[in-house]
């Protein structure tokens, strides 16, 4: 059994890995000149950024496992500080366990308004319901409103709150009080605890995965898939038959490519939605400009809804004496963010005291992020369940953030890798 493999970002490097444990044949094609998808690096004098910001953190001891015996000693482990900047002053992350050090009157408003949603906790249908109910009308207004507004750019409405769970932290009433009235320093969320490579910045993790398998074809593009004689066809020229197809593409791309398409399924891929993210990095001609990791910015009057501090994951990412700064501005596709130059940007760092003018500002590397958030609007659920039911029956098994479609983190690929190969080698592929 022939398996063909598309795209070699984590997801499709973790199928190849597991396929060659089990002696199985595959090749892998990947249309950029490296393989590693959104997990790569890149260095320009002496500065080196990531695809935005990517850290490493488990909910599987096999995931973490693996990726340590691929990462050798190339491994360190962090205490997350991250931080929210509102109301002119920085707090601890997750807004609703640090009101301490807002002003009174909004850490009232937060309180009261959570008090009351526990008392009266309502049935959500949308993702803004969800956050009434969970939060109450203050911690809605002055944080998690704001926030994801920036980040989605989608009304908030019309989004399901399938996708939060272990992505948005709960708390109790008692931390909540807490919080409010000390620096409560309470770690929670699903990276408390994150690793990042000691050198090479993320892109380490692939080039460490990509070197334990064989047969990865770089600079070939898959444009055709013909369904019925189990053939793909890959630029510059080249055609191969497969038994099974795994694919690490973004769905929709994926249906584009297929030859044919039932016409439901392409409605249902259409009609998938995302958020890009325009993700532009500094670096800064001055040492230690911060402690922190990240921090996320809900108001209006910052185009950036997070930054974060490569420097603090590692030293080595910056040239000595010197720091590096990434931010990040979602945008809608279908209106595309313009942005002629960085001054708005640069306008933000210097309101928030990060940089102390605009000539500390040595180097600037943007990259442009076309799929980085899937949106779970109402169609989401029936739509991908649908797209994956077809797809599966043809032989074709779609994996990794993008293929699934769904919100999920670099562990969430690696094991898609490892559950897809179980299947194949258990027959129920």
């Amino acid at each position: 059994m022939f398996t063909v493999i598309i795209g070699a970002g984590l997801g499709g490097l973790s199928t190849a890995y597991h396929l060659e444990k089990e002696g199985l044949d595959y090749k892998i094609y990947e249309k950029d000149s490296k393989p590693g998808g959104l997990c790569k690096s890149e260095k320009v004098n002496g500065f080196t950024f990531d695809y935005t910001g990517h850290l490493l953190h488990f909910k599987t001891n096999y995931a973490k496992g693996l990726i340590f015996k691929f990462l050798e000693d190339n491994v360190e482990e962090h205490k997350r500080n991250s931080w929210i900047y509102s109301k002119g002053v920085y707090t601890r992350y997750p807004f609703q366990l640090n009101l301490y050090g807002l002003p009174p009157k909004v850490v009232k408003e937060c309180l009261v308004g959570y008090i009351k949603s526990k008392i009266k906790r309502t049935k959500a249908e949308s993702f803004e319901e969800w956050i009434y109910s969970n939060f109450g009308t203050g911690i809605a207004k002055h944080f998690m409103i704001p926030y994801n507004k920036k980040l989605w750019r989608y009304n908030l409405k019309k989004l399901t709150p399938e996708w939060t769970g272990r992505f948005v932290p709960d708390v109790k009433l008692e931390e909540v009080i807490e919080g409010a009235i000390s620096d409560f320093k309470k770690n929670i969320g699903y990276n408390p605890i994150f690793f990042y490579p000691k050198n090479g910045g993320i892109e380490s993790l692939a080039k460490a995965l990509s070197s334990r398998v064989k047969r990865v074809n770089v600079n070939k593009k898959v444009t055709t898939i013909d369904l019925k004689n189990r053939i793909v066809e890959v630029s510059p020229e080249e055609k191969i038959h497969y038994d099974r197809l795994v694919s690490t593409i973004p769905l929709p791309e994926l249906i584009q490519i297929i030859d044919p398409v039932p016409a439901k399924v392409k409605k249902c891929a259409n009609d998938l939605k995302y958020t890009s993210v325009l993700n532009i990095n500094f670096g800064i001609n001055r040492e230690k400009i911060s402690d922190k990791h990240w921090v996320y910015v809900p108001e209006k009057d910052f185009i950036f809804y997070r930054i974060g501090f490569p420097m603090n994951f590692l030293q080595d990412l910056v040239p000595k004496g010197k720091s590096s700064i990434y931010t990040e501005i979602s945008y809608k596709t279908d209106v595309r963010c313009q942005m002629p130059d960085t001054s708005r940007v640069i306008e933000g760092l210097l309101k928030m005291g990060i940089i102390k003018s605009k000539r500390e500002v040595i180097l600037k590397k943007t990259f442009d992020i076309k799929y980085a958030y899937v949106i779970y609007d109402k169609s989401h659920k029936v739509s991908v369940e649908l797209i994956h039911n077809y797809l599966n029956k043809n032989k074709i098994y779609s994996v990794g953030r993008f293929g699934k479609w769904q919100y999920a983190t670099m562990e969430d690929a690696i094991l898609d890798g490892k559950e897809v190969v179980d299947k194949m080698t258990e027959n129920s592929l």
